[in-house]
């Protein structure tokens, strides 16, 4: 059986009155794995430990078997990690891309064209000129470009409308065809979670409050949205 690209055991992290705490959670190869709950739930700060942005002050996180924090240089060589809020240099796309080009051996450039045909984004555009859904979707394609064996997304579908997130969704699917590679996606849309999510992750003030198989946790007889309400995450 091959290794969880993701593994936490016995963490617990304290910000001020909050607290999140995931005894045990792994991720393996192959899956899209989806991170739920309310406002407040903790799901951010889960995620940012995984590319190591923030230290894991108890406990244990290991990506691919490493330390995101000690060894982040060789996790981030195959982590990408997408934030509404995360910054890009301001440059104009092309030139932002090829800049990029450069930090990744496994920088696909066929993989560049055709996200940014399928994001319909045009590389002489300034990234200050952006709307707000066209810099998510310039962030996703920073993400994925280096064919990354765990992508990571917070909230992604952010500013995007019908269409942006129906090409998010595609864009998603198409990485998980690999089976060496995993998706870790946070969000709110919990029609589009359910259609793509094999596991679940439910976080409710800094507790796991489920966690397994999709089409068990929720079944056939309800949706995603009214499983959180019976589990009080919602």
């Amino acid at each position: 059986m091959s290794e969880p690209l993701v593994q936490v055991q016995d963490l617990s992290l304290s910000r001020g009155a909050f607290r999140l705490e995931v005894p045990r959670w792994q991720v393996p190869p192959g899956r899209v794995v989806g991170l739920v709950g309310a406002n407040g739930a903790g799901k951010t700060t889960l995620l940012r430990l995984l590319p190591g942005l923030d230290p894991c002050p108890r406990g244990s996180v290991r990506v691919f078997g490493l330390d995101p924090v000690d060894q982040g240089a060789q996790v981030r060589l195959g982590l990408g990690f997408m934030a509404d809020d995360h910054p890009v240099f301001r440059l104009r796309i092309g030139k932002l891309l090829r800049t990029l080009s450069g930090y990744w051996p496994s920088w696909d450039e066929g993989l560049v064209q055709q996200l940014l045909e399928r994001f319909e984004l045009d590389p002489s555009k300034g990234v200050w000129e952006l709307s707000r859904g066209e810099a998510t979707r310039i962030r996703l394609v920073c993400a994925m470009a280096f064919r990354p064996r765990l992508l990571v997304l917070d909230e992604p579908a952010m500013g995007l409308d019908v269409r942006g997130r129906r090409q998010l969704l595609e864009s998603v699917l198409d990485i998980v065809r690999a089976p060496h590679r995993s998706v870790v996606i946070s969000s709110h849309q919990l029609v589009d979670l359910e259609r793509i999510a094999d596991e679940l992750l439910v976080l409710d003030k800094g507790r796991v409050v489920q966690q397994g198989p999709t089409d068990e946790l929720v079944g056939d007889s309800r949706t995603l949205e009214e499983a959180m309400l019976t589990w009080g995450a919602a």
